[in-house]
């Protein structure tokens, strides 16, 4: 590992590359007169999105921060008159940081502010909200003002003059907190608590960013690209399991490293090239952990991240790392459908900008906003309601927070390949296709598409009775259990429904069914046309090989088995869902559903192949009321919550207790090409805790390795003669007792007891 840091003053030329990171740059070329005419095409197109703010808007948020700040010394001060002489509060300070885009300088038009208010010692968290609380309800200029104690993060959350705010709280361990007071020193750090280190690590990492980035500028300008391309594809959000801002910041640094020279247009390119081939887990770091100088603060060097000693962080799919002490995983909530999506976007990001620096593509197809609906074929619809704004806005966040729980439930379904949630939300129609017991409600909606394993569909049904009953219980458990419970109301509800892509019309309007350009079809990851194994934790690859198969067609014909499972089950047939809707004052019960069955007509699996490039075409006609019907196959069995996809012609009533999985599903496509590679000497489920964590060119969690061969070269098999010496000295005295037991001459017996002997040997070693 390399790690250096070499600035122009201290190389003695004025045009030195600063050299920063884990690892030597790949290229130190410096841009041409194409990628520098390339990259002003990128500032015009990212300005043409309206992504920068005018001069006036700049000042109003500035006028804001400086109004924040000055109640935040105003509120320290009236404080400190309760517990301190008079004449020692006039010093005590107080002050507000920023963090996030704002921080970073990304931020665009109409974008929030992440803030952090720094106190001294005797401010307690409680004051912070109770007294400032109140202190900003009677302020004029604020308006929504919500508190969210109970967060992994506590904050307050308000809009002040039409901007929106965060402020988080945290308290440090010092007399008084002036206004050049900065945030750098790790030993700032001790005695306080969790909360507060987790507030103050977004100020903190933010600044170690712009540190460890070679040019500011044109660090800000790619990220601003990065962030407005993730924003319009649906994969920016960190609550909902995909990367949030921090996120494609550290991503977007480590490329600037890797390129220090580059133009930004080019480090685009890159940054889609790299994370496109990346193999995960490896991690991403912005600087060695390891040989970085660490404060002796007892209890936090147990929250740096570091599979070598903590066995929990083996398992993290896409550890990307954050650059302060502690330094922690920011994509802790990444699942396995979040980071199939991912990789997918990367490639096709990769393809489009390809085109473009070849000049047969413009940076507007890069950053055009992609039709989530185009996507998949059926869609699960989570509906949050509740009868006041004030009321939604708690419920929302408590409902929002426990999403990614149900993606993950979703996932072990082994008939359900992907489970993608648009982290974008809808107002429902009006009226509204559902029901929850009274009139106009404030609803908010999330579509999360489903893609189905057909090769696993052996009883032609698709059940999410427990995904569902699942969900239920997971958010009633927490408002059950919260601090904070009596603010929820049982007004407050949600509900669960299946909605056949036919049927969105009579959800979400026309024109948001339309928006954007349709999806491109995912394009074939390298390692999966190679047949290798994925980098994934043993638990998932188990799950995996034993209850799911692949969605390439090649790979689901690999064994006669599952190409005739595949051939019998080429549409999916039922989706089956238990009653969904739930209240957060009500414990979550499962009962009988009364419901209605849709039979549309079938199309084989060939014929849904026909009709892929055709995908995009179909979509519009559907969208313009062209189509009536859709051959989806499916007989889609609904909750009685929605009414919406029932159909006149056929009805049936179902009773949850006639929803069942099929046992002995077929045997996964998946599972077979992973049985023909190459396969581990030993047990693919031990890790091999000999690697450096520290570095993104090593596994963070090491097994199953895509080396088989260097594996067992580094860990080989004890050789026959070595098992022989290992357990000869036993083999040979049970031997000779057996002998002479018999009193005979006992060739024979001799020879079976050799090779018994020899079999236990094997066994044991």
């Amino acid at each position: 590992i390399c790690n250096l840091k070499m600035t122009g003053a201290s190389s003695g030329s004025s045009d030195a590359t600063p050299l920063l990171g884990v690892s030597q740059p790949i290229s130190l070329a410096k841009p041409t007169e194409k990628e520098q005419l390339l990259s002003q095409q990128l500032d015009s197109t990212l300005k043409s999105f309206n992504l920068y703010e005018t001069e006036e808007e700049m000042e109003t948020r500035l006028e804001v921060l400086r109004n924040v700040n000055s109640l935040v010394k105003k509120w320290v001060y009236e404080v400190s008159l309760a517990k301190m002489p008079p004449e020692e509060c006039e010093k005590v300070g107080g002050k507000l940081f920023t963090f996030g885009s704002y921080r970073l300088g990304v931020h665009g038009r109409g974008a929030d502010i992440d803030s952090l208010c720094v106190v001294p010692r005797h401010i307690d968290r409680s004051d912070f909200f109770t007294s400032f609380y109140k202190m900003l309800s009677e302020d004029p200029q604020v308006t929504e003002l919500i508190a969210v104690e109970e967060a992994f993060v506590p904050l307050i959350k308000l809009y002040y003059s039409g901007i929106e705010m965060d402020i988080l709280f945290a308290r440090l361990a010092l007399k008084e907190v002036p206004d050049h007071q900065n945030l750098h020193d790790d030993m700032l750090l001790k005695n306080l608590d969790e909360k507060c280190i987790r507030s103050l690590n977004g100020s903190r990492v933010a600044d170690q960013i712009l540190r460890l980035v070679p040019k500011v500028d044109t660090f800000t300008l790619t990220l601003r690209a990065i962030k407005l391309w993730a924003q319009n594809h649906g994969i920016y959000s960190n609550v909902l399991g995909f990367l949030g801002g921090v996120t494609w910041a550290i991503l977007v640094a480590r490329v600037c490293q890797l390129y220090p020279n580059y133009a930004p247009a080019k480090l685009v390119n890159r940054f889609f090239m790299v994370f496109s081939s990346w193999e995960w887990p490896h991690p991403v770091l912005l600087k060695d952990i390891d040989s970085s100088p660490r404060p002796d603060i007892s209890g936090l060097h147990d929250l740096v991240w570091d599979p070598r000693t903590r066995s929990t962080d083996r398992y993290h799919l896409m550890p990307i790392i954050t650059p302060a002490f502690p330094e922690q995983n920011s994509t802790f909530n990444v699942t396995t459908s979040t980071r199939t999506i991912l990789m997918n976007e990367f490639r096709e990001g990769l393809e489009i900008s390809n085109e473009v620096m070849e000049g047969h593509s413009e940076w507007s197809e890069l950053f055009e906003e992609v039709n989530f609906f185009s996507r998949y074929k059926h869609f699960l619809v989570v509906v949050c309601a509740a009868q006041s704004v004030e009321h939604h806005l708690v419920w929302e966040g408590m409902v929002k927070s426990k999403l990614r729980h149900l993606i993950g439930s979703l996932e072990r379904n082994p008939r359900i390949t992907i489970g993608h949630i648009n982290p974008k939300t809808y107002k429902p129609n009006n009226p509204a296709p559902f029901n929850l017991g009274y009139d106009n409600p404030v609803a908010e909606m999330w579509f999360i598409g489903l893609e189905f394993n057909k090769s696993m569909m052996g009883t032609k049904n698709v059940v999410l009775t427990d995904e569902i009953t699942g969900f239920h219980d997971t958010v009633n458990r927490a408002t059950k259990y919260s601090k904070g419970r009596e603010e929820y109301t049982d007004d407050m509800k949600i509900a669960l429904n299946y909605v056949a892509r036919k049927d969105l019309i009579k959800w979400i309007p026309k024109a948001e069914l339309t928006k954007g350009r349709a999806a491109r079809k995912p394009a074939v990851a390298p390692a999966a046309a190679a047949g290798s194994t994925p980098n994934t934790p043993r638990p998932i690859v188990e799950r995996r090989e034993s209850t799911s198969a692949s969605t390439d067609g090649s790979a689901a014909a690999a064994t006669p088995t599952t190409a005739a499972a595949a051939a019998a089950a080429s549409s999916v047939d039922s989706i089956q869902t238990p009653s969904s809707t739930t209240t957060a004052a009500a414990a979550a019960a499962a009962g009988e559903v009364s419901s209605t069955t849709e039979q549309p007509g079938t199309s084989s699996g060939g014929e849904a192949e026909k009709r892929g490039g055709e995908e995009e075409g179909e979509m519009k006609k559907k969208m313009n009321g062209e189509l009536t019907a859709e051959s989806n196959g499916a007989d889609v069995i609904m909750d009685g919550t929605c009414t919406s996809s029932s159909s006149a012609s056929s009805e049936a009533v179902v009773t949850s207790s006639s929803i069942c999985l099929a046992e002995n599903p077929p045997t996964s496509g998946a599972a077979s090409a992973a049985a023909a590679a190459p396969l581990l000497s030993h047990s693919i489920s031990l890790p091999n805790l000999g690697a450096a964590a520290t570095s993104d060119r090593q596994p963070a969690q090491q097994l199953p390795l895509s080396s088989v061969a260097e594996a067992n070269a580094a860990n080989p098999v004890p050789s026959e003669t070595a098992k022989n010496e290992l357990l000869s000295g036993l083999d040979v005295r049970v031997i000779k007792r057996k002998l002479s037991a018999s009193g005979a001459d006992g060739g024979a017996l001799e020879a079976d007891e050799t090779a018994a002997c020899k079999a236990r040997r094997v066994e044991a070693v």
